[in-house]
């Protein structure tokens, strides 16, 4: 060939067979690493949820510490129970919590005499960190000590060892409920911060007024093997696979 012949080739470019051949590569490579960014993208979303818990539980602490109760106040400075959970209620739990002392909403009755807010800086319920579709932190009874756990009640088997609540009748649990969580996600949740549940023991200290709270990181010794097959309902963490609805222990007391 040609000089001529050969530049002329070279002005042309690729033919549409090199083109196709060239797209059908870069198909093929896609799809072979596109499983694992959108896997570690994920794990990466875990992590960051998991620990924002350690920052809602010692809020949790720090406000009990003070007012000497877990239900939020009402306006007469009683602690009050509002089950809702949702930040966008002025009268939540976690809008308590982000409340700044001098806000118009403390009233200095009862007990807001000993309110040291905020608490906690950021808690939307409509946006949570990293991971899930929406997040409340309501102030409820939990059910009866000894009673079974189920994935939908508010019970927990903190001890990991038969199924059963551990909290005492009658007692306010704080919890987490998050929804939008995908299985996987939850799994992998709740290995960082129950280890399979074999943790949640150790990490879920009971507040009362004789037993002062004790601040425990969540994240500490996480990891560990696949959890069990009974893990939706044991541990800290409870998971219901049809609602997608992550419900994470944070404290009780009377």
């Amino acid at each position: 060939m040609s000089f001529i012949g050969r530049l002329s080739r070279q002005k042309r470019g690729f033919t549409l067979v090199e083109l196709i051949g060239v797209l059908a590569i870069i198909a093929i490579f896609i799809a072979l690493i596109s499983p694992q960014i959108i896997n570690q993208m994920g794990k990466g979303n875990v992590v960051a949820l998991a620990q924002s818990i350690p920052v809602y539980r010692k809020a949790v602490e720090d406000y009990y510490r003070d007012i000497g109760s877990l239900r939020p106040l009402n306006a007469a400075g009683v602690p009050t129970l509002e089950t809702t959970g949702n930040s966008a209620v002025p009268t939540s739990l976690p809008a308590r919590l982000m409340l700044d002392t001098s806000d118009p909403l403390n009233t200095g009755a009862g007990q807001w005499l000993r309110f040291r807010g905020p608490y906690l800086e950021r808690f939307n319920s409509a946006n949570p960190p990293a991971l899930g579709t929406s997040m409340f932190m309501p102030a409820a009874t939990s059910i009866s000590y000894g009673a079974s756990v189920t994935t939908t009640n508010l019970g927990w088997d903190l001890d990991t060892t038969d199924g059963l609540n551990d909290i005492p009748t009658g007692n306010t649990v704080v919890y987490l409920r998050i929804t939008g969580i995908q299985q996987r996600d939850f799994i992998h949740l709740n290995n960082i911060l129950d280890g399979g549940t074999s943790l949640a023991k150790s990490h879920s200290p009971h507040i009362d007024t004789t037993h002062p709270p004790v601040l425990a990181s969540l994240v500490a010794g996480g990891g560990g093997g696949p959890p069990p097959t009974n893990t939706t309902t044991r541990g800290r963490l409870k998971y219901n696979a049809g609602t997608q609805t992550v419900l994470i222990y944070l404290a009780h007391s009377l």
